[in-house]
């Protein structure tokens, strides 16, 4: 079975698709027009508190389809309630979509980040693109059970203040922003079976074996996340 907007639960409707997320009945599109791109903006401001300076404006947005990517939005009626997007390119030769930014209204977690992510997997195999990358924040545990445990990701490389330390300051407080590079291999039969099959989740005692970290080559070790 391939991945597709089907065999992943999407319904194909005019201009997009549909979805239940927690109960509600979203629509799903790819965004084209500038009041779309406008709300993505919104989201932005909302969810990362990101300056004018950091923002990624209407004429940033509007070009990222003329790579092979897409930007594409959940709406709760006319209202974007997250969004998603993504640049397409090659890296040394190889076809690779860049996914830069992920924002979701809060009272719409629990759900809708996982709908978007592999959402923006079955438009992009669609384009050609088998590997995504992103990156994201390693202090933050929902970013660990997301893109690791459910999507099946993987991350090799670790990049200190990628971004500097006054970015989105209203949510990181001007802490450096180090940043896990993420590799999400869409055609790897492990990818496939996690969102095809689902998963099971680990079990609260699952690593209570497990040595901490201390860069010994261990093929599973714990690392600890502050709680603030």
């Amino acid at each position: 079975m391939d991945i597709t907007t089907t065999t992943l639960g999407f319904s194909t409707v005019q201009d997009g698709w549909e979805r239940v997320i927690a109960g509600r009945q979203l629509t799903f599109r790819r965004v084209r027009v500038r009041s779309d791109f406008e709300q993505c903006e919104r989201l932005q401001l909302e969810v990362f508190g990101v300056s004018e300076h950091d923002l990624a404006s209407f004429s940033i947005l509007v070009i990222i389809p003329k790579t092979g990517g897409e930007v594409l939005g959940a709406f709760d009626g006319e209202r974007m309630v997250g969004y998603i997007q993504g640049y397409g390119g090659y890296v040394e030769g190889a076809p690779r979509l860049i996914s830069d930014l992920m924002a979701v209204e809060p009272e719409y977690r629990g759900g809708l980040g996982y709908a978007l992510k592999i959402l923006q997997a079955a438009v992009a195999l669609e384009a050609g693109f088998p590997e995504i990358l992103w990156t994201v924040d390693p202090l933050r545990a929902a970013n660990a059970r997301l893109n690791f445990e459910r999507l099946g990701a993987c991350a090799n490389e670790y990049i200190e203040n990628l971004y500097g330390d006054d970015f989105a300051e209203g949510l990181y407080g001007g802490m450096p922003s180090d940043r896990l590079v993420v590799s999400w291999l869409l055609t790897e039969e492990r990818v496939r079976q996690r969102l095809l099959s689902g998963y099971q989740p680990l079990a609260p005692d699952a690593l209570d074996r497990a040595p901490d970290f201390n860069n010994d080559g261990a093929n599973r070790a714990r690392v600890a996340i502050p709680a603030d």
